[in-house]
């Protein structure tokens, strides 16, 4: 179909057909793509080296044959494009990979890849083992041959007892380092009422009175599912000191409903700003790919669109919610402003960036419906028209009383 081409863009390394059946992993290693790419251009010039981590591996339900269609699949083929464009900038980026995995079966096939994959100027390391008891390995490895490596780690266990948050600390603190978490959402809202499942909760975040917030929301919707990834967020800022907090919505591929959250941390606003534009990418290539699942369900084929497939009615319900709350965060920044002073975009445009749908654009039209009584200032002589976390742009507050 001519508009699935023209929708699911420029996709080299993923091809959906290896992906039936488990639409909603197409979406997110699309998700990992977009975002690793400008990353690893964004880092290279800083750092000496980039190590890949994934702490589960796998590889599961994996379709093609040389394991493309896996996580680690998707992120060493977008490393390795990248530091070849890199090495055209006159930048000799070491590139490395650490892959666990416990599973012994899935961990033969995952050490064949990584010694098909290992060259001399991209090192592809197998660890087997519970991830957690690796942790001592995969910080000694990340220092090999390496002086300034700078360090992404994705984690998309099958249960949240794997990843306790005291347990992560040592390796996520640290100021060269970026997290992605598939934070499985409707296994945590589950078991929420189970009487002797309070200390997997206090291991998962790391806080005491979380599962107590949690029980406390309101049941049915998705409220429970939302308060628990603020949580989550949460845990990152203040036991792993990651500055920023994002998160993303993976929906199920055939139903309304909300399959998980990826959840990012990250101590840099370029990270918040590329994360955000593969987020909106893998946003309309969720459209897509739902409407496409939608259509070889029924085997029917839906009224043509001129510019989109249709939106689903829980994404849509989900933004209006998230846009409520990013608007309401960022007038109470505002507002705690004493009139005449001035505040970074930056720290704007991360707050309102830290909720899931929410776009540069949206943030840009709530401060110019805010105008007079704000004013923004972009910086130096230039033609801009909007303001970048890029460049150093202010907001002044004109009067904070009638922001509203």
């Amino acid at each position: 179909m001519e508009w699935v081409a023209k929708f699911l863009v420029k996709m080299p390394v993923l091809d959906l057909s290896n992906y039936t059946g488990r639409e909603q992993a197409y979406v997110k290693h699309c998700l990992l793509e977009k975002y690793l790419a400008p990353l690893a251009y964004k880092v290279g010039s800083a750092w000496d080296s980039i190590v890949y981590l994934d702490g589960f591996a796998g590889p599961w339900e994996v379709k093609h044959p040389d394991l493309a269609d896996s996580s680690f699949g998707i992120a060493i083929e977008t490393l390795k494009r990248a530091q070849v464009g890199l090495r055209e900038k006159n930048l000799n980026v070491r590139m490395k990979a650490i892959l666990v995995e416990h599973d012994q079966q899935a961990f033969a096939k995952l050490q064949a890849y990584g010694a098909a994959q290992n060259t001399a100027d991209f090192d592809v390391h197998t660890l087997r083992g519970e991830f957690v008891e690796q942790i001592p390995e995969v910080q000694r490895i990340t220092r090999l041959k390496c002086q300034n490596p700078f360090r992404f780690v994705f984690l998309d266990p099958k249960g949240w007892a794997q990843i306790p948050m005291k347990e992560l600390q040592p390796l996520l603190k640290d100021r060269s380092c970026e997290v992605l978490i598939n934070l499985m959402t409707r296994h945590i809202i589950r078991f929420l009422d189970e009487s002797n499942r309070a200390e997997s909760y206090q291991s998962l975040f790391g806080r005491a009175g979380v599962l107590e917030k949690l029980r406390e929301a309101q049941k049915g919707g998705d409220e429970r599912a939302e308060q628990a990834v603020r949580e989550y967020c949460r845990s990152l800022k203040e036991l792993c000191c990651f500055k920023y907090v994002s998160s993303a919505v993976i929906l199920e591929p055939d139903q309304e409903s909300v399959r998980y959250f990826l959840v990012y941390g990250t101590n840099d606003f370029h990270g918040v700003e590329v994360f955000k534009q593969a987020e909106i990418t893998a946003a309309r290539i969720q459209d897509a790919v739902r409407h496409e699942v939608r259509v070889q369900k029924t085997r029917q084929e839906e009224m043509m669109f001129e510019s989109a497939p249709p939106k689903s009615r829980v994404v849509q319900k989900l933004r209006d919610r998230y846009i409520a709350l990013g608007r309401s965060m960022v007038l109470r920044t505002l507002k705690d402003q004493k009139s005449g002073f001035t505040i970074n975009y930056e720290e704007l445009f991360c707050l309102a960036m830290s909720f899931p749908l929410v776009t540069p654009d949206d943030l840009i039209g709530w401060l110019a419906g805010w105008e007079p009584h704000l004013k923004l200032q972009l910086a130096g002589a230039t033609r801009r028209k909007k303001p970048s976390p890029d460049q150093e742009d202010v907001v002044v507050v004109v009067n904070r009383e009638m922001l509203q």
